[in-house]
C-alpha cells in the first residue's frame, strides 16, 4: 500500500513523531478499513479453539495484538480437575465466575453460561484446562494456526 508513496511526519521539539501526513488515497483506504472494523460484529471475528482433557472452548482475541485479552464464548466448557500447580489467581477467578453466574458446574465440568473477557489468552486457557497453559500456544484457529503463529503476543517491531 505504501510502496512509492511519500509519508511525512510532524515532529515535536523532542524529535518524537506526533502525526503523519499521508497521500489522500492512503487516507481513504485507512478510513475504509476503520469503518469495516467498527462494523464488525463479534460473530465475524476469527475464532480460536482449545480442547483439553475432554472439554472444548471457543473464543477470540480482543485488544492489542502484542498483548491481547481473550473472549471465551458462552457454551464453552472448562475441566473440573485442577493441577496442584494451578495458580491461585486462576482458582479464585473460577470461583468468582461461578458466583457471578458466568460458569456453572455440572457432571462434565464447568459450562460458560455467558461470554467472558479474560485479561489474557493464557488465563483463559489455564482456567479451561485446570493447569497452567500458554494461551498463545494453545488457542488455534480453524486452519490450525496458534495465536502466536497468527502474530499475537509479539513485541512491536519484532
Amino acid at each position: 500500500m505504501l510502496a512509492g508513496k511519500q509519508v511525512s511526519f510532524i515532529i515535536d521539539h523532542k524529535g518524537n513523531r506526533q502525526a503523519a501526513v499521508v497521500p489522500i488515497d492512503i487516507y481513504d483506504e485507512l478510513m475504509a478499513l476503520q469503518r469495516a472494523l467498527a462494523t464488525t460484529q463479534p460473530g465475524q471475528r476469527e475464532r480460536y479453539y482449545y480442547s483439553a482433557k475432554g472439554v472444548e472452548a471457543v473464543g477470540y482475541p480482543v485488544g492489542q495484538r502484542q498483548k491481547p485479552g481473550f473472549m471465551v464464548l458462552a457454551g464453552s466448557r472448562a475441566n473440573r480437575e485442577q493441577a496442584g500447580s494451578l495458580r491461585e489467581a486462576v482458582i479464585e477467578l473460577r470461583e468468582q465466575l461461578m458466583a457471578k453466574g458466568v460458569l456453572q458446574q455440572d457432571e462434565q465440568g464447568y459450562l460458560f453460561l455467558a461470554d467472558h473477557l479474560f485479561n489474557s489468552p493464557s488465563l483463559a486457557a489455564s482456567l479451561i484446562a485446570g493447569n497452567n497453559r500458554s494461551g498463545l500456544d494453545t488457542w488455534s484457529n480453524q486452519e490450525g494456526f496458534t495465536l502466536k503463529q497468527s502474530g499475537y503476543g509479539q513485541k512491536k517491531g519484532g
